[in-house]
């Protein structure tokens, strides 16, 4: 969050706009500052009635998750898919549909939901992850209950 304007410098403060909201403002530039979401792309991968889970170095709970990551500059969110996909986990997908958009406000992310298929099952993890295996989808999945992550497989995959 900003402290000072990024025109004068002048310390900013929470003024309530028209439309109800209430953003930082600089009362010198007349300027309003909106927090910008930083847009990441969350990926479900599938393969033959599978389905890959992931997990990260340093998690400290039991679930799993998605492929998933930050989208760069110059990069569309289908690209930053599939970078993502075979980055953490050496895969090439095909097949990529938008599914839905999610908001974590508590980490300022905008997150860009995927699902995709890949011909092949050969996983080569990368170094950010612990953990990345195929679990049938057919079987209870070790999810965090009302994650992105479960919201994608329960709709989405699984058609609930």
């Amino acid at each position: 969050m900003l402290k000072h304007c990024s025109l004068c410098g002048r310390e900013l403060f929470f003024k309530t706009l028209l439309d109800g909201s209430v953003e930082q403002y600089c009362s010198e530039c007349n300027q309003v500052f909106f927090d910008t979401p930083t847009p990441a792309v969350i990926v479900a991968v599938t393969n033959a009635g599978s389905i890959l889970l992931t997990r990260s170095v340093g998690w400290k709970h039991s679930f799993w998750g998605l492929v998933a990551g930050y989208i760069k500059s110059g990069e569309t969110a289908e690209e930053a898919a599939k970078r993502e996909v075979k980055e953490e986990v050496g895969l090439e997908i095909y097949k990529i549909e938008l599914l839905r958009t999610y908001t974590r406000k508590e980490r300022n992310l905008l997150m860009i939901g995927f699902k995709a298929e890949t011909k092949s099952t050969s996983i080569i993890k990368s170094k950010e992850l612990e953990k990345t295996t195929w679990f049938k989808l057919s079987e209870p999945l070790p999810l965090r209950p009302n994650s992105i992550s479960t919201q994608i497989i329960k709709k989405f995959i699984r058609g609930k």
